[in-house]
């Protein structure tokens, strides 16, 4: 077993250079005139202006186990994962960049497709049927990112740094699914085989496979505005329109700022 976890944390790893290799008129051409000359900034101010939302942690960590690592073998490269993250901000910020609005990472352990592939580590559950071991690294990663995020407001005190806790909405979407309208939030919708969760690691949403001159295909249940689960790996357009308006008010915010004052300066 390879417990090098390098390859994929570079394949995962997006490069900051954007900026530098494209012309602002390219990424606005202010001849375009109409409403966008209207709302938009001038293009020398789009990088200073804009705000710079980060959601990491969820393809890091779940590339971890589906090497078969342990979740202590997940938490010992997620310090490299948080230097990667605090150059790509600095980056960004030496490019002008100011407003940072970093999401945390999801409840993995709730995740069909995380169930299905280890059910070694999906033996215990909690109270909602969520791996305990398979949240366990999310969580310790989301103390990490918390502690980054402080230490970046030290270091470049010229920016704003919104921390977003999208682990506790997507946990108390989870928890609460049948009481506010959906189904079981574990079932997926748009899979194949019954089951506990309707899901195939062979068979995934939009497949078709033939076995034995049988065609077996992931279809889409009837009312996807009633499942959580989408395809077992990704949420339904209703599941994170409910996460959304959980955050975007800045409730579950450090600090608890809303969205639409994001990219304020500090103080206003």
């Amino acid at each position: 077993m390879n417990l090098n976890p390098a390859p994929f944390i570079e394949r995962h790893h997006a490069k900051i250079g954007i900026f530098s290799t494209i012309s602002y008129r390219r990424f606005f051409d202010l001849s375009a005139g109409g409403i966008y000359r209207e709302i938009l900034p001038k293009p020398e101010n789009l990088v200073s202006k804009a705000l710079y939302t980060f959601d990491i942690g969820a393809n890091d960590l779940a590339m971890g186990y589906l090497d078969n690592m342990t979740t202590e073998q997940v938490e010992a490269y997620v310090p490299d994962l948080m230097e990667r993250l605090a150059s790509a901000i600095q980056t960004v910020y030496n490019l002008g960049g100011r407003y940072f609005w970093v999401h945390n990472t999801g409840t993995l352990g709730c995740l069909p497709y995380a169930l299905a592939y280890r059910p070694d580590l999906a033996a215990e559950k909690d109270v909602i049927g969520c791996s305990v071991a398979l949240n366990a690294g999310p969580r310790f990663f989301n103390a990490r990112l918390k502690e980054t995020v402080a230490r970046l407001r030290v270091a470049l005190p010229e920016a704003a740094f919104t921390y977003v806790d999208v682990y506790t909405a997507m946990y108390r979407l989870m928890s609460q699914a049948k009481k506010i309208g959906f189904a079981d939030p574990l079932r997926v919708c748009c899979g194949y085989g019954g089951g506990e969760y309707n899901f195939n690691k062979d068979i995934g949403c939009g497949v078709k496979v033939e076995v034995n001159g049988t065609v077996r295909e992931g279809k889409s249940c009837e009312d996807p505005s009633k499942s959580v689960s989408w395809d077992g790996v990704h949420l339904t357009e209703a599941a994170y329109k409910f996460i959304f308006h959980q955050i975007v008010d800045g409730a579950l915010s450090d600090p608890p700022v809303p969205l639409r004052r994001a990219c304020q300066a500090k103080g206003q």
